[in-house]
């Protein structure tokens, strides 16, 4: 994986364009798009930011929100996509989403693509068969998503790919690692309450085997999400079951870091940004062992807080087992949590980001497969239309 130098400053803007389905709302790969339409411009990159699926949203003067439906047409949205930035042409196009590329990438000639691979989704590796002969660099947020790329692309020269250490940015007066241990034993939860991918579905049952390990905690949940309604008719008390919605600034960080242990249930994940943050502040961190970054995190802290993956008797075990941990261990835990996570700083990442792009960008175009020719007519179709024409299709080749 390639090493950069990051003196890069004093070089003519690069001109970016990220793009994603996302922006504004909740989620790792929204935060990390937004801290790039904050910084980019100190790093010496002219950068813009097309957003699929959502509405404008004020304070963002260089992104462009294009509000797309189901219902909307692909020859609509097409327009959409090639009117969004007028007179202003990308040296590098950078996608975070795997979504969306056969449609739109022929509008942005000649830029270099990147792709930007957050989160290690269902299916990827079928994607990867085709995305990884259209992108010029990848930047992954792990080493077990890297090495995917590496096996779909097996030519690609080592400085091509770069592996990210996603940007936090802690405040300077966390508590240390000696501060109380809860009691009661003070759990959380940060992300997205929804049932795809994070499994929020699973709580109700690890909160029933708590109670019937007998000891004694409280639940927390900072973020929102579309099953939020449905968690909180599950965990009605709300002296133990706190639901603190989307928070940020001084009061997220004083929320997050109030708490013991961070829990994970998901099916699968990139490398958290909440894990890292609350790892920054001493949080223990309790994660799946699904292969991701976050599992390997949590794991370098201690190898017991690596659970088995959807095993919600071995998690209620685990965190019943971490309330006796003595104070000792718990506070080499702490420290070694908020040892593991000095790399990230968001000064090293913003300038090793705008490095590779800068590299990419000064590369000749890798070949490239050509993209899929969309039959006559396709473009006419809804997103909606055209997702149920290809799963017929996938059904009828697959008798």
């Amino acid at each position: 994986m390639m090493k950069i130098s990051t003196e890069s400053r004093d070089q003519a803007p690069v001109k970016v364009l990220s793009v994603g389905t996302q922006f504004a709302g909740l989620g790792g790969v929204e935060s990390v798009l937004r801290s790039h339409h904050d910084t980019d411009a100190d790093q010496g990159i002219d950068s813009r930011f097309l957003v699929f699926w959502e509405d404008p949203a004020p304070g963002w003067p260089r992104a462009r929100f294009l509000g797309f439906r189901d219902n909307l047409s692909i020859r609509q949205a097409r327009r959409r996509v090639s009117e969004a930035v007028p007179n202003w042409q990308a040296d590098v196009v950078v996608y975070h989403t795997t979504w969306g590329w056969p449609y739109f990438d022929d509008l942005f000639p000649p830029a270099r693509r990147i792709l930007y691979l957050h989160s290690d989704t269902p299916g990827l590796d079928e994607q990867l068969q085709t995305r990884a002969h259209w992108a010029d660099g990848f930047a992954c947020v792990n080493d077990r998503i890297a090495e995917r790329v590496m096996q779909a692309r097996p030519d690609l020269s080592p400085d091509r790919l770069l592996r990210v250490l996603y940007p936090i940015d802690p405040p300077a007066d966390l508590p240390g690692p000696n501060r109380p241990w809860g009691s009661p034993l003070r759990l959380g939860f940060c992300g997205r309450l929804a049932h795809e991918q994070k499994r929020i579905d699973r709580i109700p049952e690890l909160v029933n085997r708590l109670d019937a390990s007998g000891i004694q905690y409280q639940l927390e949940f900072l973020g929102d999400g579309p099953e939020r309604a449905w968690l909180e008719s599950q965990l009605p008390d709300r002296k133990r079951f706190v639901f603190h919605g989307r928070k940020s600034g001084a009061e997220y960080w004083d929320i997050l870091s109030s708490w013991d242990a961070l829990l994970f249930v998901s099916d699968y994940e990139g490398t958290p940004i909440a894990l890292l943050e609350a790892m920054a502040a001493g949080v223990i961190p309790i994660h799946p062992a699904i292969g991701s970054g976050g599992d390997r995190y949590a794991a370098e802290v201690d190898p017991l807080l690596a659970y088995p993956a959807g095993d919600l008797a071995a998690l209620a075990a685990l965190i019943s087992d971490l309330a006796r941990w003595p104070t000792a261990r718990i506070e080499t835990v702490r420290r070694r949590a908020i040892n593991r996570v000095h790399g990230h700083a968001s000064a090293v990442y913003r300038a090793t980001f705008a490095a590779f792009l800068r590299h990419i960008a000064s590369q000749p175009p890798l070949p490239r497969r050509p993209l899929p020719t969309r039959p006559p007519g396709l473009d006419w179709l809804s997103f909606r239309a055209t997702r149920q024409l290809m799963d017929l299709r996938r059904r009828w080749n697959s008798r």
